[in-house]
């Protein structure tokens, strides 16, 4: 499927389906059956018997490049955190309604919540960063607040609750949350117009990361 959407190109917008074929290598009905299952994802859209690519690459390109633009901009004050903290600091983004982690500076220390975080999805209203872009407005807050600990918010009210906080003290705080022992800090990133695009978070095991020194985190995590 890969192959077929990057068979578009400045010179060839539009496409049929025998054109298609012959970019494959394949039957007429196999290339058929594959711009049929990219315009259900909305990859391609039809133009009369022929297909163009669709908004959903619009939409995958922008990301993308925003990802692209927010995870230089914002590595110097990721590797200052790294530098003051001693723990995982990742950047998280909105990707419709959950975080998507697209960074991360790794702790250095032996026992610590790095690796396997960017390119993994998460629900927000269980960690830090997903948090901040609920208070923020950058995700949609969710009908269905799954439970992954005996922490973990689920009531519409107390998360509501939660976020006005958030906005108030400028930083969000998850305690065990989605995972017994993971604690986590985090931060708005906003653009030029003051729009959240993206969360900075601090993460570590609890025995490190008393309830007592969260607010200092919170705070440089803010000020980073």
């Amino acid at each position: 499927m890969l192959t077929l959407l990057t068979s578009f190109d400045d010179s060839r917008v539009e496409l049929g389906v025998s054109e298609m074929a012959a970019s494959l290598g394949v039957h007429k009905s196999t290339a058929s059956r594959l711009a049929g299952a990219l315009e259900r994802a909305g990859l391609l859209t039809r133009s009369g018997r022929r297909f163009r690519l669709g908004l959903e690459v619009v939409r995958l390109g922008t990301l993308a490049m925003r990802n692209l633009d927010v995870v230089a901009s914002m590595q110097p004050a990721m590797n200052k955190l790294s530098r003051q903290t001693g723990e995982t600091v990742n950047l998280a983004v909105p990707d419709g309604p959950d975080v998507l982690n697209v960074a991360e500076v790794p702790s250095r220390y032996i026992l610590n919540s790095s690796g396997g975080w960017i390119g993994r999805r998460t629900r927000p209203h269980a960690v830090a960063n997903g948090k901040v872009l609920l208070a923020y407005g950058a995700i949609p807050v969710p009908q269905d607040l799954e439970r992954y600990t005996a922490h973990t918010i689920t009531s519409r009210e107390a998360l509501t609750a939660e976020l006005a906080t958030i906005r108030h003290n400028g930083y969000a705080t998850a305690v065990a949350e989605l995972e017994e022992g993971l604690v986590a800090v985090a931060s708005p990133v906003l653009d030029a117009a003051g729009t959240c695009v993206a969360a900075l978070s601090v993460s570590g095991p609890a025995f490190r990361m008393l309830p007592e020194k969260l607010d200092e985190l919170g705070r440089l995590c803010a000020g980073a």
